[in-house]
């Protein structure tokens, strides 16, 4: 245990994945504060149109530049590894002409057609926002380009940063302008005007941290297009499946709910309910995945271009370990806590919902947990090359799942809760699936494994019943129960964490005695 520890240390992984995790937290900490003053700034109405145009675009860039970024991250470690490194410049080329020019034709379409798609959602008077798609998807395609060349090379520290970038000047000028122009559709494009300005700052870090710290020599693109498009299509398609199913999601789950006997009003409430309030909340523990996932990659993909097997393992070991000593306990302590954290939250929006909502929390913490090992399964296949295969056992997931919401969100018993089951399905297929594909290089210890897992379980049982054993207001409860929830699980995981902490500062001793 303690030469694994110290080899996720030394290979970068383990530093790449915290500054990612601290970074998404932060993001996450000004994307809550954005859209609570949003929300009061532009209207009920408001805050539902930006919405729809925010999930439009979020699915655009996701086409556009997702699959992008992922194809960079591994090509160019690979292309490190195998002594290729002129190759890196002919992929940043290629793969600018690739999203740009895909960012144009489907920006253009949204230009052009702003008025019909605004009037077919039912907001025509704010068609101005879905404009600002265009020069947002352009900004976006330069952003994943440089983003995916710069964590080819395992650093991860310019992404966090002009993550965190994106998030202030958002907060900052998004608010500033939705409140110049007022409630409703002039709102919302005065909020995208700042989300604008937030893609220009952060693009433009990056284009000057690639132009003072790296050097690419001059390479022909054209020798690099066949592995570039080989790679990019099949993670594009990937990565547009899950966005596509919680689009037919919120198609169809009113109808079928209707069919369970629950009124309009209240399943889209329901709805509302399980997508804005408890998945919001249990979004924060998938940073810690997406992290991991995304330090571990490059990585990956350096020592499979080496021929490294017994490296490759040893990283997805201690990688996984780092993975779920981090994300059980902020999985499990939100479960424990969910009855007095949505009071607090959401004062008025949990009224008469505070039931399902915990009950929901339950059944989706488990669907996070399935998803986070989903992720990260993904991440190794794409880093071995698999890019087909990956997307097509995320397309039988994905076809899965919508099944699963159409048959059973109808029935009386299930209703709501065939979104977080069909949830649990497709993470338990995909990462089955994974797992055939990987075989024995997906190895993890039992001690790395159970440890976190039993001590997350006993946690939730002492917050449990310490909820239950008292009674102050709920804030004063939150705060104890998220103290002594966090106490026992250091507690009981200490020879793991002591561990990590002694060797990680030994070497950074180490380290420093040799600079003197």
């Amino acid at each position: 245990m303690l030469y694994s520890h110290s080899n996720l240390m030394k290979n970068g992984v383990g530093r790449g994945a915290i500054v990612l995790i601290v970074s998404g937290f932060i993001c996450k900490l000004f994307g809550a504060m954005f859209r609570l003053p949003l929300t009061n700034i532009i209207g009920i109405d408001g805050i539902g149109a930006f919405q729809m145009v925010m999930s439009l675009y979020s699915l655009m860039l996701v086409l556009t530049t997702g699959g992008v970024t992922t194809t960079l991250s591994k090509l160019v470690s690979q292309s490190r590894a195998r002594g290729e490194s002129g190759k890196i410049r002919g992929y940043l080329r290629i793969s600018l002409y690739f999203s740009v020019g895909l960012s144009l034709i489907i920006g253009g379409a949204f230009f052009i057609f702003a008025r019909s798609i605004a009037s077919v959602q039912g907001i025509g008077g704010n068609y101005i926002s879905y404009r600002l798609i265009l020069p947002l998807l352009i900004l976006g395609s330069l952003i994943g380009c440089m983003r995916g060349i710069i964590q080819g090379y395992e650093n991860m520290t310019p992404t966090a940063i002009s993550q965190i970038l994106e998030q202030i000047i958002k907060f900052a000028f998004g608010l500033l302008f939705a409140m110049l122009l007022g409630k409703g559709g002039r709102g919302v494009f005065g909020a995208f005007i700042g989300i604008t300005l937030s893609e220009m700052l952060a693009g433009g870090y990056l284009i000057l941290y690639m132009l003072t710290k790296m050097k690419l020599p001059n390479y022909d693109f054209s020798f690099v297009i066949k592995p570039f498009f080989n790679a990019v299509v099949p993670l594009s398609l990937a990565g547009g499946v899950l966005p596509l199913t919680h689009a037919v999601d919120s198609l169809v789950i009113v109808g079928r709910l209707a069919i369970a006997g629950i009124g309009a009003e209240v399943a889209t409430a329901l709805y509302g309910l399980q997508t804005g309030v408890v998945g919001a909340i249990l979004n924060f523990p998938i940073i810690i995945s997406l992290s991991v996932a995304m330090a571990l990659l490059p990585k990956i993909s350096f020592l499979s271009g080496k021929g490294d097997l017994e490296g490759q393992k040893k990283v997805i070991s201690t990688s996984f370990s780092l993975l779920w000593l981090f994300l059980l306990p902020l999985v499990f302590g939100l479960m424990s806590i969910s009855s007095l954290l949505y009071p607090v939250i959401y004062p008025s929006a949990i009224k008469g919902y505070l039931t399902q909502a915990v009950n929901l929390t339950m059944v989706g913490g488990v669907s996070i947990i399935l998803a986070a090992i989903m992720q990260f399964l993904l991440s190794i296949l794409q880093a071995k090359g698999y890019y087909t295969y990956s997307f097509l056992i995320t397309l039988i997931g994905g076809i899965v799942k919508i099944l699963i919401v159409i048959f059973t969100a109808s029935l009386p018993q299930i209703n709501i809760f065939a979104l977080p089951l069909s949830n649990i399905a497709l993470a338990l297929i995909v990462s089955i699936l994974c797992l055939v594909k990987l075989g024995s290089l997906v190895k993890v210890g039992a001690f790395e494994f159970f440890t976190p897992l039993l001590a997350s379980l006993v946690m939730f049982m002492v917050v449990w019943i310490f909820i239950r054993a008292l009674e102050f207001s709920n804030l004063i409860m939150l705060l104890l129960s998220v103290i002594l929830g966090g106490i026992t699980y250091i507690l009981l995981c200490l020879p793991i964490i002591k561990s990590l902490i002694t060797l990680y500062l030994g070497k950074h001793f180490k380290r420093e005695g040799k600079n003197e």
